[in-house]
């Protein structure tokens, strides 16, 4: 049984911290050039602090999905909506890096934004029938998405002279 535990603990942290690996991969490189000749909001977080900021959501993450699905709810379908539902708020997690920094679209990222923001509220609703501590877990995540949104926002309308979806 702990040997279980174990093992589901690992995949789960391995999934969110490749999701967050892979988001590197696009951010990273264009943060000190095309990210930073944007205006920002001034309450923007220093890109300095990106990559451990995103580092503890990763892990919060993988601690989340691991209460999920650990979780001893007998209604196992409960939890396979749960799950997926959490899957599919860090697709588009990875969605919206790979929108905002790759295809350097903040339009694009805004879309994705608003749909991450609706889909993860669903997520923490069903969460609350499987494990309230993957609820209490996304409740960080929940904020992150919105300031992320909300500096997404800002980028737009600071940045008119973006093109809606650069090539």
């Amino acid at each position: 049984m702990v040997e279980n535990r174990i093992v589901k603990l690992v995949i789960s942290f391995g999934i969110c911290l490749f999701a967050g690996y892979f988001n590197s991969l696009y951010a990273i490189p264009v943060i000190p050039t095309w990210f930073a000749s944007l205006k920002k909001p001034g309450f923007f977080l220093p890109d300095s602090l990106f990559v451990p900021a995103g580092l503890l959501v990763y892990l919060l993450l993988g601690l989340t999905l691991f209460f999920i699905w650990k979780s001893d709810t007998t209604e196992h379908n409960e939890k396979q909506v749960c799950i997926f539902l959490f899957i599919f708020c860090l697709i588009l997690n990875v969605l919206w890096v790979y929108t905002f920094f790759l295809l350097q679209s903040p339009y694009l990222g805004l879309m994705i934004m608003v749909l991450l923001f609706a889909i993860l509220m669903a997520t923490m609703y069903q969460t609350l029938r499987v494990s309230f501590g993957a609820t209490l877990l996304l409740l960080p995540y929940l904020i992150v998405t919105f300031l992320v949104a909300y500096m997404n926002y800002g980028i737009v309308t600071m940045n008119p002279q973006i093109p809606f979806f650069p090539m």
